[in-house]
């Protein structure tokens, strides 16, 4: 193999390495900025969790205010009811009451009125009587003095023996008839009177229940309607704080092309072919290092550049 064949080959291995170098410092370059894109992203993620546990927490704090007012004014207005309930209950038994006292007093009155008129009506009754009866006597007067009379008379005609009995006995009978009708009269009107008086108390009895009818009954309270209870409060979660797992790993950077390494690796694989160049056994040329094992390590640098076959 022509030498300067290989020494371009080691010439290239060598540019090889150093475009391994730039290749592997815009890797490093690259990987920085993904690093500090990924970092900025992750304290961004940060800052956001935090900002929307802020937010959380300040939401929270406003639905336990607004429950807290809610229910404060749901049992303000409850009690408030309540109250008002009482109030038209005492009114509507006042009220009741005032119209059972005003029937109370139209009870009386009906009373006192069924008493006056039939007090008026027996008087009536009384007064018809008396002057059934004061006719009566008069008419039995009548009846007497005509009877004394007839009687004079016939005895001022000198009628006597048994012709002038005839004659007063026949007015004392028609007498004794008269007053017989007048006596029947005077039963019979007492009769009537007191018919009247019983019908007076049956009407008067029926009046009176009539007005016990229309009595009211005495008015009783109602049952107190029950106080409102406190109206139950609603339970709000509080979120809960973010802890370090919540913000995930923190980026790191990523193993980076070393320079060092992507030379020595370049040549490292050049190394070999150029090895097979100089030691092949069908090369013509000898590049072994003089002193035996060891080479630089045993610092001689004696060399043996002889040619094989030459």
């Amino acid at each position: 193999m022509d030498p300067f064949s290989t020494i371009l080959g080691i010439g290239g291995a060598i540019l090889g390495g150093i475009g391994g170098q730039a290749e592997a410092d815009a890797q490093n370059e690259a990987n920085d900025r993904q690093f500090d894109y990924y970092l900025q992203n992750w304290q961004y993620n940060k800052q956001s969790t935090r900002a929307n546990y802020r937010h959380e927490v300040n939401q929270w704090r406003i639905n336990r205010s607004n429950e807290r007012q809610r229910t404060r004014h749901l049992d303000k207005t409850n009690l408030q009811d309540w109250q008002y309930a009482l109030k038209i209950q005492d009114y509507e038994y006042r009220s009741q009451m005032r119209q059972y006292a005003k029937s109370e007093q139209i009870y009386g009155q009906q009373l006192s009125f069924n008493k006056m008129a039939a007090e008026a009506a027996k008087e009536a009754e009384y007064r018809k009587l008396q002057d059934s009866t004061n006719e009566i006597a008069f008419q039995n007067q009548d009846l007497v003095i005509k009877a004394m009379a007839m009687e004079g008379a016939a005895a001022t005609k000198g009628q006597q023996g048994r012709s002038a009995d005839k004659n007063v006995q026949s007015v004392f009978a028609s007498l004794g008839r008269n007053q017989a009708i007048l006596a029947e009269s005077l039963l019979s009107a007492k009769a009537d009177t007191a018919a009247a008086m019983k019908k007076i108390a049956n009407d008067k009895y029926g009046a009176d229940i009539a007005a016990q009818a229309a009595r009211m009954l005495t008015p009783e309270r109602l049952p107190q309607p029950p106080k409102p209870i406190k109206t139950p409060r609603a339970k709000f979660l509080k979120p809960r704080k973010p802890q370090k797992f919540d913000f995930g790993p923190r980026p790191v950077k990523g193993a980076m092309a070393s320079s060092t390494g992507a030379w020595v690796g370049a040549a490292a694989n050049a190394l070999p072919s150029v090895a097979g160049i100089f030691t092949g056994g069908g090369s013509k040329y000898d590049f072994s290092f003089g002193g035996g094992g060891g080479g630089l390590a045993n610092r001689d640098y004696s060399y043996n550049f002889g040619i094989n076959g030459m």
